[in-house]
């Protein structure tokens, strides 16, 4: 992977976020991914960022994208660090250098184009008919589009459309 000065800037700021990381395991410990998918560690990934060794394991594998943003992690780390931001920092820059799994594209274009990323089960909409629940609302797609504009969401999807062509 070749780093451009801004990624360079991105990964020291990173690396500035993590450095007080003493490896305790607290965080994997706790994560609800790293339960169930041992191949997720936080803990790794902190590890590697305290290296400087931010290629093959990290980007190329994707493990960043197993991380829900439970935000466990971040609330038990002893050193204050929040894990998660840290990992949402990356999974941004791995969309700037054009390295999300396929499946970020298709969850991206639902929300853009109907503010979901799951149909609505039937199962579920019976439940809630079986409760007399209200029906839920569509989202206000214009607010959403707005929103996916103005933060440049748009214009990185179309960048990882277009390159995946």
């Amino acid at each position: 992977m070749t780093l451009t000065t801004e990624l360079k800037e991105e990964f020291k700021d990173l690396y500035d976020k993590v450095k007080l990381c003493y490896q305790c395991g607290t965080c994997a410990g706790g994560c609800p991914v790293f339960k169930q998918y041992s191949s997720f560690n936080p803990r790794r990934v902190m590890e590697k960022l305290l290296a400087g060794d931010i290629s093959a394991e990290i980007f190329d594998e994707q493990q960043i994208w197993y991380c829900t943003g439970c935000y466990t992690c971040s609330t038990r780390c002893p050193q204050g660090i929040d894990i998660c931001h840290v990992i949402n920092d990356m999974k941004n820059i791995a969309v700037k250098i054009k390295n999300a799994p396929p499946g970020i594209i298709t969850e991206m274009t639902a929300i853009l184009e109907t503010g979901i990323t799951a149909a609505k089960s039937t199962s579920a909409l019976r439940k809630r008919d079986k409760l007399e629940l209200p029906e839920i609302p569509p989202p206000d797609m214009t607010e959403i589009q707005k929103l996916m504009e103005v933060t440049g969401v748009i214009a990185k999807l179309n960048a990882l459309k277009e390159d995946a062509k």
